[in-house]
């Protein structure tokens, strides 16, 4: 079985290995979702840098990712930000 939670918090969970493999498919296939998102937060006062995936609207996303987003900002719906989850989503996008 697949890892379901991700993040050193384990702020990315799914219920199912169906959910993941529904979130990755949307992620790599859809026109609204930017997942090679790199922030330098570290120039800001964070730790250090940050991955995420960006959601340009609320629309379409499946429920699995709805419930694993954080508040977006300007021009933004909602993000996901867990290092180990984006990881998996570059590399299945780079075996497609």
């Amino acid at each position: 079985m697949s890892n379901l939670v991700f993040g050193k918090n384990e702020q990315v969970r799914f219920d199912s290995e169906e959910e993941l493999r529904i979130a990755v498919d949307y992620i790599l296939s859809s026109d609204n979702v930017d997942f090679e998102i790199h922030e330098d937060n570290q120039n800001q006062g964070a730790w250090g840098p940050e991955e995420r995936i960006h959601f340009k609207s609320g629309q379409g996303i499946p429920d699995c990712l709805k419930r694993n987003m954080t508040a977006g900002k300007a021009g933004i719906y909602g993000r996901i930000n867990c290092k180990e989850f984006c990881d998996i989503v570059r590399e299945e996008a780079r075996r497609k």
